[in-house]
């Protein structure tokens, strides 16, 4: 009997897989960008000075 002989198909690596989806590299590429620029807001707002009290009560009236 004639047994037709296939390739052996070797596992596509991981990384080859993540480049090989444009959709993918999109989203991750926006969302990374996103996060970090998140990230960096919330550091410079947690080193700004606090408002005094004079002020805070200026604003309140």
């Amino acid at each position: 009997m004639d047994q037709e002989q296939q390739p052996e198909s070797k596992p596509t690596p991981f990384y080859r897989m993540i480049m090989d989806d444009f959709m993918l590299l999109l989203f991750l590429g926006v969302t990374i960008y996103a996060i970090f620029y998140l990230l960096w807001g919330v550091m410079e707002l947690s080193n700004l000075p606090g408002i005094p009290d004079e002020i805070k009560q200026n604003l309140l009236k």
